[in-house]
């Protein structure tokens, strides 16, 4: 499939390339059966998520990489907007977690939850370039830590 892509558009992909992204689909299909009932909403996912006492050490890795790549100067950049988090009263839930306003261990998870959520909308609705998903890999490569750390409640 790989060859065809390169071939078709002119990318030089490698099996690599692209790894973290291929497994990125299988976990998600797997998180949103069996935390989402097979319809996945953020409301859906909150409520799944919740009752949980999930350890905050199992994810503040992957929760200090999101703070590098969404914060500066004590604020949001502009690669947060991109991640499109809507409606705005989540997208500002998501901002407090990363600024370090919100401590709650659950609100801590359920914001990785959302962003990652958000990689899954902007991957498979085609808000990412697809040219440039190899650029991608270790952000979906910390998406897939986050799915496996939740999963492993269920």
């Amino acid at each position: 499939m790989i060859e065809w892509i390169n071939n078709k558009f002119g990318t030089n992909f490698t099996e690599n390339d692209l790894k973290n992204i291929k497994d990125f689909s299988l976990l998600w299909n797997i998180f949103e059966n069996l935390v989402c009932d097979r319809n996945c909403t953020i409301n859906r996912i909150e409520e799944s998520l919740n009752p949980i006492e999930f350890q905050i050490e199992d994810f503040e890795n992957h929760l200090n990489y999101f703070k590098e790549r969404y914060t500066s100067d004590n604020n949001t950049n502009e690669r947060f907007e991109y991640l499109r988090i809507v409606p705005n009263a989540r997208k500002e839930f998501v901002k407090q977690v990363l600024l370090g306003n919100d401590n709650n261990t659950s609100n801590k998870i359920l914001a990785l939850a959302i962003i990652v959520y958000r990689y899954r909308n902007n991957l498979f609705h085609g808000e990412k370039n697809f040219m440039l998903l190899n650029e991608q890999e270790e952000n979906f490569s910390i998406a897939n830590q986050v799915l496996t750390s939740i999963l492993t409640h269920f």
